[in-house]
């Protein structure tokens, strides 16, 4: 892959995978979890976007790139989790916190590669919502190089004058 986003998502993706076994789905954030009905992904799953990028130009058609990791995790709804209800139950039902702790230890100073900086939290959101799905939105700043429309540069070869003639330094 080319695009610096399309290496982030699949180093994401695979951190992930082998790191939070319990997350059962991983994917793109195509809007998924806006659905009105059930959404169509399974649970608990993350879903990665890249948001609110800026770029500085560094010279020579090379820029910076900061923006935000977003990763939504979401959660189908278990049971209630009120001072009433069994032990038992209220753990299953808060469980999403420990897949959550999991899941931010895992990404938290964690680096996608060489050409990317490091992933650090900046915020945790909870998205509201109308049904009993469970959304909860992690931020990670992070920022990289882009040389990829930095001009070829050619040299021409050093040359010196003695005695009147030009020649080649090699």
């Amino acid at each position: 892959m080319n695009s610096p986003f399309a290496n982030i998502f699949l180093a994401i993706q695979q951190q992930i995978k082998t790191s939070v076994t319990a997350i059962t789905y991983i994917d793109q954030d195509l809007g998924q979890l806006k659905s009105a009905t059930r959404p169509p992904v399974p649970w608990p799953c993350v879903l990665i976007d890249f948001e609110d990028f800026d770029f500085d130009n560094m010279g020579s058609n090379v820029q910076t790139a900061k923006g935000t990791v977003v990763l939504r995790l979401g959660f189908a709804p278990y049971s209630n989790s009120s001072q009433v209800t069994p032990t038992a139950y209220t753990q299953q039902a808060l469980g999403y916190y420990d897949l959550e702790w999991a899941l931010h230890q895992t990404m938290q100073g964690w680096c996608p590669g060489t050409d990317y900086g490091s992933l650090i939290r900046t915020s945790a959101t909870t998205q509201k919502r109308t049904d009993n799905y469970r959304v909860r939105e992690l931020r990670y700043s992070i920022a990289f190089e882009d040389y990829s429309t930095k001009p070829e540069q050619s040299f021409a070869p050093a040359s010196l004058i003695v005695n009147d003639e030009i020649q080649l330094v090699s």
